[in-house]
């Protein structure tokens, strides 16, 4: 379900959802910064705590291993750097999927459909711009979009990544200063409470 989901974006051709929801799903716009002329690759810019875009950068991967046309970018990487790819700024890189290609940035279901293009899959892209198809695609792409940390969670490895991440925050808080008491002590929740739980129901069985 996961594959048909990820090549369900299309790029290029007009769409026949309302003009408001084709700019918020899929848009393309040139890019403001010269592109090496070695470098033909297309950039993927993912969330590398998203276990959605990870699973997507996996089955992107899959397809580009004998190509390597693809180049990732992890926003999450703090060395991450909107003016070396595309102007695109983090917040607008964490709310839509973006891909730089040939000079040119392409938003939400334009850019998944712009990375499958790249890796030989042209030939299903058509198929895809059809205007009845697009409509449906851009219409997945924006649920997928604004729920893709729940749709995570059921993924294999997405509650263990959704866990990581809401400790790793946790403790980002605790050295701001967040949730410490008076006497300046943080308290953290490493789900013990749930683990003693277990063993308490595990030694009751027993």
């Amino acid at each position: 379900m996961l594959h048909l989901l990820a090549a369900c974006c299309a790029f290029h051709g007009p769409s026949a959802l309302p003009r408001l929801a084709q700019q918020r799903s899929s848009t393309v716009r040139s890019a403001a910064f010269a592109l090496p002329v070695e470098d033909a690759r297309t950039k993927v810019l993912y969330d590398g705590k998203c276990m959605v875009c990870l699973t997507n950068k996996a089955i992107l991967s899959w397809f580009d291993r004998r190509r390597s046309r693809l180049e990732f970018v992890n926003i999450r990487d703090p060395s991450y750097s909107p003016a070396a790819n595309g102007n695109v700024a983090f917040e607008d890189a964490m709310a839509h999927f973006h891909v730089i290609s040939g000079g040119r940035v392409a938003e939400g279901s334009e850019a998944v459909l712009t990375a499958y293009t790249a890796v030989g899959l042209g030939w299903l892209m058509a198929v895809l711009r059809l205007p009845i198809i697009r409509w449906f695609i851009d219409g997945v792409y924006s649920v997928v979009s604004e729920h893709r940390h729940k749709i995570s969670k059921w993924l294999p490895g997405g509650k263990a990544l959704a866990s990581a991440v809401t400790q790793l925050r946790d403790v980002q808080k605790a050295s701001a200063g967040e949730g410490c008491d008076a006497e300046e002590e943080c308290m953290l929740d490493y789900g013990d409470e749930e683990d003693e739980k277990k063993d308490g129901g595990a030694a009751t069985a027993a």
